[in-house]
């Protein structure tokens, strides 16, 4: 059920008019230096830009400690801008998970995106042993009988005050295999079943895979708003996605070939990504999408500003972008098959004769390992 709209993120999300832009910042390790000192730099820029209307905020981003989100986030807000708070599992039981959001929305932190979690990276004295008490699916559900105001007649609890998140949820059309793929759409449906509002879709730079995403969507009645992924990587970090160490994005061969050659130029190849960032925009718009969400190490309040003004330039013309944004494994897996006028995607599946049958049987596969390991 889609909560009571009130934050500006939120009317704009659900707003068929309006192409919500977001941006997501990663904390500091610490909260007293200069690379927070130029996040809320940032943030107040961005406060002040109407087409932008929140910022997201990670929960140890790649497994590794840093500042609270919440924290960051409360002061982001006194600036006025809205926040989205990553909340994961991986670091949390479901005792902590009730406690720490009853205080977020006591403190008025509502905007959540709900996922599992990197796994936990070295610190203090050797490895964090994860948590992983719930799983994000169940998650979604302890946050939903939360904003019904009760947890039911099994739980052993009285009633509690109902509260009001707003819960996004991660996919990934990005996946090389089709059972990976198939695994994927099976969980969305589980996520919406338990309360999903939104989702933000992973890191990658193909048309047709971002097609895809809206295609199913639709042809499942899920009914909810998606958020394409744009994201700005610098060289480092296009060389970490390439060989799958940062989990959920995906840089190809033949694009991080480019990215390569574009970083010998003067700026270090820094224009070409920003181009490149506003073009996948400028598709997103194009093919639907409710929004954006921008994201990438380093980026500026003029680079921001150059993506959406370079986007709104290729807004009559996006169709002509789609054959040169399609930086995808050769043998990469497509769920629907090629339209070979439009470049994008027929609503005829490649996965079998009988679309509903195939994906149906591989969904109650993933409810059945689900209910088996959790229940």
């Amino acid at each position: 059920m889609q909560p009571e709209i009130k934050s500006p993120f939120q009317q704009s999300l659900y707003n068929p008019e309006q192409f919500t832009i977001t941006l997501e910042l990663v904390p500091s390790r610490g909260g007293h230096n200069r690379e927070h000192e130029h996040t809320l730099a940032l943030a107040e820029k961005l406060a002040h830009d109407p087409r932008i209307q929140a910022v997201s905020i990670t929960e140890n981003a790649g497994g590794h400690a840093a500042l609270s989100p919440e924290v960051l986030g409360r002061e982001i807000q006194k600036l006025g801008l809205d926040v989205i708070v990553h909340f994961s599992s991986k670091d949390k039981n479901r005792n902590q998970m009730e406690s720490l959001l009853f205080a977020w929305d006591r403190r008025g932190i509502r905007d959540l995106l709900v996922i599992t979690g990197d796994y936990p990276q070295e610190g203090y004295q050797g490895f964090a042993k994860p948590v992983f008490d719930l799983g994000s699916v169940h998650v979604l559900d302890l946050i939903s009988r939360m904003n019904r105001g009760n947890y039911g007649p099994n739980q052993g609890r009285g009633a509690i005050s109902p509260t009001s998140f707003l819960m996004g949820v991660a996919l990934s059309p990005f996946k090389r295999l089709e059972a990976e793929l198939l695994m994927q759409y099976a969980k969305l449906h589980r996520k919406a079943e338990q309360g999903a509002d939104y989702i933000i879709t992973q890191v990658g730079y193909d048309a047709r895979k971002f097609h895809e995403v809206l295609q199913y969507i639709k042809l499942n009645n899920l009914n909810l708003p998606v958020l394409g992924n744009v994201f700005v990587p610098n060289l480092t970090v296009a060389a970490l996605m390439r060989t799958g160490k940062i989990p959920g994005c995906i840089i190809t061969e033949a694009l991080y070939a480019e990215i390569r050659r574009e970083a010998t130029s003067l700026d270090k190849g820094k224009q070409a990504r920003l181009l490149r960032a506003a073009k996948l925009l400028a598709i997103l718009k194009g093919l639907g999408y409710a929004g954006a969400h921008l994201g990438g190490p380093g980026l500026t309040y003029d680079n921001i500003d150059f993506i959406l003004n370079t986007a709104d330039s290729f807004a009559d013309k996006w169709r002509e972008l789609i054959p040169k944004m399609n930086y995808w494994h050769q043998d990469g897996f497509y769920l629907y098959k090629k339209d070979q006028a439009t470049g994008l995607n027929t609503s005829e599946t490649s996965v079998c004769a009988k679309r509903s049958t195939c994906l149906q049987t591989n969904y109650r596969l993933a409810r059945l390992v689900h209910n088996l390991a959790f229940t």
